[in-house]
């Protein structure tokens, strides 16, 4: 760890970070110590490949830039982006509230590019392992989530229980419905508990159906000879009552073939 002066516009600010945020009348009150008395505590930042990556003091940096100076004196620790992502986040933490927004796209960042699991984000910034998990899931809610989580109108609790929901369409409705029924995370959690059973019951494969019955082919017969025929030689006839009546009684009256009888030859 070294004290040196630094170009302030040669040092580096990662797009990922987590910055303090101040109101109107207390961004004014630090402009203007600044201006009394100087930088009293120097930006910390880390020299990761030759670079000087900011850790922490970008709003010291900015007001560096800002009036024009062509040097700062700032902390330099060797390290890596880990260490600058990590620190970032222990050292915004400890002073109070941080974005949350913010908090949950270092701990994407953490978790995604650079592969740290729960417990070894834990260990380098102090937060609960229980609150990490909850951030990463959150990092994966659809962006509507995550802006309303940015803009106040959710707290962490809701975000987590909108993030259980597979599909970016469910989140965005409830989002819709939030702004104006106003849910509390236990009447949140109850609604998506429900659309996780129902959804539960969608995968299940239906029940199998019965084998279907075999049906015998239908046999046609004559009226007439009642031999047994296509259908395709059946002929319709159009006849009137009277005259049907007259057909199916000669029909009927015909006698039925007898059966031939071969006997055998040979005498006895």
């Amino acid at each position: 760890m070294k004290l040196r002066k630094v170009d302030p516009h040669s040092i580096k600010v990662p797009e990922v970070r987590v910055t303090a945020q101040f109101d109107e009348d207390l961004y004014q009150q630090f402009k203007e110590s600044i201006k009394a008395v100087g930088q009293i505590t120097p930006p910390i930042c880390y020299e990761v490949d030759g670079e000087v990556i900011l850790c922490d003091g970008l709003h010291r940096l900015q007001e560096a830039i800002d009036s024009g100076e062509s040097t700062i004196n700032v902390v330099v620790i060797p390290g890596d982006m880990i260490d600058v992502l990590t620190k970032n986040i222990f050292i915004d933490h400890l002073r109070g509230k941080t974005p949350v927004a913010q908090m949950v796209k270092v701990i994407k960042t953490l978790d995604q590019e650079y592969n740290l699991d729960s417990d070894q984000i834990r260990e380098k910034t102090g937060l609960t392992r229980d609150y990490i998990e909850k951030l990463i899931r959150i990092s994966g809610a659809s962006p509507v989530v995550q802006e309303a989580l940015d803009q106040g109108v959710i707290g962490i609790g809701h975000a987590f229980e909108l993030s259980r929901l597979p599909y970016a369409i469910q989140q965005e409705e409830i989002i819709a419905k939030h702004q104006v029924w106003r849910f509390t995370v236990n009447e949140l959690h109850g609604q998506i508990d429900a659309v996780l059973r129902e959804l539960e019951l969608l995968k299940q494969e239906p029940a199998a159906a019965p084998p279907t019955e075999i049906r015998q082919p239908v046999k046609y017969r004559c009226e007439g000879c009642h031999e047994e025929i296509e259908p395709r030689f059946l002929r319709p006839v159009m006849l009137c009552p009277t005259c049907f009546g007259e057909v199916w009684r000669l029909g009927k009256a015909r006698p039925e073939p007898k059966e031939e009888v071969v006997e055998n030859g040979g005498g006895g």
